[in-house]
């Protein structure tokens, strides 16, 4: 019979809001985060209703600013960036420097934040916090050479990044461009991440980094945040709609900018012999439930290899760890090691699933079903068939199913593996 468990000690929402509270009061209300910009923290916007992807319990919204709001926002932080790009190289390096070590004084907390806001197990959700530090402290130490000969930009950099690399994609970003002169703006993503973002911008402000952090529609603000005169340019990453807009908007206004639009990859296996090492890898390709641009969600394998690659892959996923990721068996154990802990939100298992059932209808094969008794949950969480709305409809389970392809430009045949997440109806 499998262990009981319960939440690991210290590790409950409400005790993370409570450590967020005491670590940047300026930044936290009883129920609310503020938003910042002037070079304040201003309790305006309107807060939206949010739920853990964890377990479906409230967690704290995102406080959404109106397209006004923002662009006076877009205003203050082009004032600020007129100021920090006279500031001295050493003086910014200096500041980024305290930033990142006030961030390693609290990655454990900006961890937590991370698997209740956006579902990362907590093995993922660390190296997230320090995948950022330890990628800023890069830059810190070459700065030098990097900016010589080179000028801030005109305005204040805007940055829009997607949900699930708070830390490591937005906040590494973000401080890397204070440290190089500009100004710095960032939108929290619609889907979570904002007391994270919140305590990590609030440590950096502290620091007298110019740093703007604003909740929103990306509809509504993106009429300040990308097409303003006064952003001197758009950084974006995030999926291939909305980057279409951005990069119509940038192209039509010549404004600079970096746009990282999503795309999912795919492992060719041919003339391959070394099953082993392909075993070994395997299992980091369910990182995070495959909720990244590098997932590897499909494998197009050589005919004649295909019962080799099954023999290595099968016994891979087997040992995949699904769950809670804070469950454990007795209150002071370590946190638990998972692969895979909830999707994003109950709309995206429900796509998952839906996917699933259409391939299968489609004359699909599975290869592999997970089951719910193989993971770890809390008493009375195990994910049973509910509405798309219930937390439970959050937790992913994988799935493998084949389907036979040919080009029609050769004569050679592969297979395609098709990976899944979603619990069962």
């Amino acid at each position: 019979m499998a262990p009981t468990l319960t939440l690991k000690s210290g590790t409950s929402w409400p005790e993370a809001w409570q450590r967020c509270l005491a670590a940047a009061p300026e930044a936290f209300r009883d129920e609310r985060v503020l938003n910042l910009w002037s070079a304040a923290w201003q309790a305006d916007g309107r807060v939206l209703p949010a739920v853990s992807p964890v377990d479906g319990s409230p967690i704290t919204g995102p406080p959404r600013l109106d397209g006004a709001t923002a662009r006076q926002a877009v205003r203050a932080a082009l004032d600020q960036h007129r100021a920090w790009r006279h500031v001295p190289l050493p003086e910014r390096r200096a500041r980024v420097a305290a930033t990142l070590d006030a961030l390693a004084e609290h990655r454990r907390l900006l961890a937590l934040l991370l698997v209740w806001e956006i579902g990362k197990p907590w093995r993922l959700a660390l190296a997230d916090v320090d995948r950022a530090i330890d990628g800023v402290r890069w830059y810190v130490d070459g700065i030098e050479e990097m900016v010589a000969g080179r000028a801030p930009l005109d305005g204040p950099v805007s940055n829009i990044a997607s949900w699930n690399y708070p830390m490591s994609v937005l906040v590494h970003a973000v401080l890397v461009q204070a440290l190089a002169g500009n100004a710095v703006i960032a939108k929290t993503p619609t889907d979570g991440g904002v007391a994270c973002l919140t305590l990590a911008c609030a440590l950096a402000a502290r620091e007298g980094i110019p740093v703007t952090l604003v909740s929103g529609s990306g509809g509504e603000l993106s009429q300040a945040l990308v097409r303003a005169p006064e952003i001197g340019c758009v950084s974006f990453v995030g999926g291939r709609d909305t980057g279409a807009s951005v990069a119509t908007a940038v192209a039509d206004l010549g404004k600079r900018h970096v746009l990282e639009q999503e795309g999912l990859n795919t492992w060719g296996i041919w003339n391959y012999s070394d099953w082993n090492a392909l075993t070994a890898v395997i299992p980091k390709l369910f990182d995070y439930g495959k909720q990244r641009c590098t997932a590897y969600p499909r494998f197009v394998v050589q005919r004649h290899l295909f019962d080799a690659f099954l023999a290595a892959y099968l016994p891979a996923v087997r040992t995949l760890r699904v769950g809670h990721p804070l469950a454990v068996e007795r209150p002071d154990d370590p946190y638990p090691e998972l692969d895979i802990g909830p999707v994003i939100n109950a709309a995206k298992a429900k796509e998952l699933q839906d996917q699933v059932a259409e391939a299968i209808e489609r004359g699909a094969v599975p290869l592999h079903r997970g089951s719910p008794s193989d993971a770890r949950f809390l008493p009375g969480r195990t994910p049973r068939p509910t509405s798309s709305r219930s937390r439970s409809s959050t937790h992913p389970r994988p799935l493998r199913c084949t389907t036979r392809s040919r080009s029609a430009r050769s004569t050679r045949s592969s297979w395609s593996t098709r990976r899944r997440s979603c619990w069962p109806r």
